[in-house]
């Protein structure tokens, strides 16, 4: 029986060490971390992964060390996106013979392809692992969006469970719903959190989920018992944490509030750059002003 998703997840960040390796002891770490958190799930090997960056090796054991140390107390999506159908279904395949609970996947990217491609593409995602599958949609990067034109044909698959809306435009979202009712809609822009709960989002998977979980679950639980202005408010300290992440870059700061939270993640693979002493100086400062909790010494 297929669970529930709806809920919120942190986007896992890979942590590494300062040789680039992928550091798995301070990944068991953050696992616990985040399940102290109360989130309801984690998603695994997305853009905060850095997934892209990691070789198929590495984005399995990176699975299989996650989901050892969840033991099955929240949720677990894996992101399988890869640059063909051949890596994207042996990374499926190997999520659910470690009982993961779903596999997520942004289109395939790079290459122009055309609807019926892209959409043959996911189906055999679904067929040939047999998991039900998150569609992630984040236009943003690969050019694609999922929720416009004939591709959306998709979502009426029984085995496409969820969306990954990492999308400003709600209306689509909203659109996606209204035509689709069984579909569960995940928010992806932590930013826009609030808007999308106000278009039948049920949760989101985001990035800053990872340093400050219990704000977004504030956020909702404001939302639905309607306290507006509470809501309101705490979406807004979120978006000046986000505006400076942007300035200084998004996932490196992630991997460094987390060392401040005490979970070390080290840096970005190159080509990415590490934050400088300003930047970090600038992201704790914003951090802790918006999170009212102590910070690590880094």
């Amino acid at each position: 029986m297929m669970k529930d998703l709806a809920g919120i997840y942190p986007a896992l960040p890979t942590p590494m060490l300062a040789n680039g390796d992928i550091h798995y002891s301070s990944l068991r770490n953050l696992v616990d971390f985040e399940m102290a958190q109360g989130v309801d799930g984690l998603y695994i090997g997305g853009s905060t992964a850095e997934s892209f960056l990691l070789t198929e090796d590495e984005r399995k054991k990176v699975t299989e060390t996650v989901l050892h140390q969840a033991a099955g107390k929240v949720k677990v999506i894996v992101h399988v996106g890869a640059g063909g159908t051949d890596a994207a279904v042996r990374l499926s395949q190997h999520a659910r013979s470690n009982g993961a609970d779903a596999i997520s996947s942004v289109p395939p990217i790079y290459f122009k392809y055309t609807n019926e491609e892209i959409i043959a593409y996911y189906l055999d995602l679904i067929e040939l692992s047999d998991m039900p599958l998150v569609v992630y949609n984040i236009p943003a990067f690969t050019g694609v969006n999922m929720t416009q034109g004939p591709i959306r044909e998709l979502f009426k698959h029984p085995r496409v469970v969820a969306l990954k809306h990492t999308n400003t435009n709600m209306y689509e979202l909203e659109r996606v719903l209204a035509h689709t009712p069984s579909l569960l809609a995940l928010n992806g822009y932590d930013e826009a959190f609030l808007s999308g709960l106000s278009m039948g989002a049920k949760g989101m998977i985001g990035s800053t989920v990872n340093f400050m979980a219990r704000k977004f679950i504030a956020l909702r639980d404001a939302f639905h018992g309607g306290r507006n202005d509470e809501a309101f408010r705490l979406q807004g300290e979120v978006n000046e944490i986000v505006e400076t992440m942007v300035e200084v870059g998004v996932f490196n700061a992630v991997k460094y509030a987390m060392t401040l939270r005490g979970v070390d993640c080290g840096a970005c693979r190159a080509p990415f750059k590490p934050l400088t002493d300003a930047s970090k100086t600038k992201l704790r400062q914003v951090l802790e002003k918006n999170l009212g909790e102590s910070l690590r010494a880094d």
